[in-house]
């Protein structure tokens, strides 16, 4: 029986981790700053994720917060004052942003999850040494490579308090994270230094 050679084979798995890899990590696909901020921008920032998944919004707001504080601006997260998945009362976020003295409040939600499949065509073998060799490869072909991926798109937005209106909005996508912590940092790594050249948050 002829057998596909192990480096043809091994070339195929490579060519799937490449695709795997190139979906890893986050970028932001689009962006839009409300073009009647004229500053300044916000002192402090309160962290809001909308997630079902406490432990998930907690790493998340943790690691925007901890992004923001090295940029430059103060954060605090929400999760301390509202601990509660699922909506939360108007009365009691209100608080939450009076308590932490924020003039801003970011809020970052899923949007959509999308299944991904990449599929590398088979191709034929190449021929080898001769009639024997060339007759043999031609029943034998590269078999097809197929990757399956989830891709997330999430929506992040910065609202000014005092207006009770959107300075800043912005949509990313990335491979569905394994590691919620390093993505959520990778993420946010990207959405601050954006905000930064928008205007919207403070340099360094």
């Amino acid at each position: 029986m002829f057998r596909l050679p192990m480096r043809f084979r091994m070339l195929s798995m490579l060519a799937a981790m490449l695709l795997l890899a190139g979906c890893a990590s986050t970028r932001v696909t689009n962006h839009w700053r409300d073009p009647q901020f004229a500053g300044p921008p916000p002192q402090r920032v309160l962290v809001v994720g909308i997630s079902e998944s406490e432990s998930g919004r907690r790493v998340f707001e943790d690691s925007f917060v901890n992004t923001l504080l090295a940029a430059g601006t103060p954060a605090r997260a929400s999760y301390p004052q509202l601990p509660q998945t699922g909506a939360i009362p108007k009365a009691q976020l209100v608080e939450a942003i009076r308590a932490s003295q924020s003039q801003a409040v970011l809020v970052t939600r899923l949007l959509k999850t999308e299944r991904q499949v990449d599929v590398i065509p088979g191709a034929p073998m190449p021929v080898m040494g001769g009639f024997y060799g060339w007759y043999g490869s031609a029943w034998a072909t590269m078999p097809p490579t197929i990757t399956q991926y989830d891709v997330v798109t999430l929506e992040t937005t910065l609202w000014d308090v005092k207006a009770e209106k959107a300075i800043w909005s912005g949509q990313s996508e990335g491979f569905a994270p394994t590691d919620i912590a390093k993505f959520s940092t990778g993420l946010a790594q990207q959405l601050i230094k954006q905000m930064q050249q928008d205007g919207v948050l403070a340099s360094q």
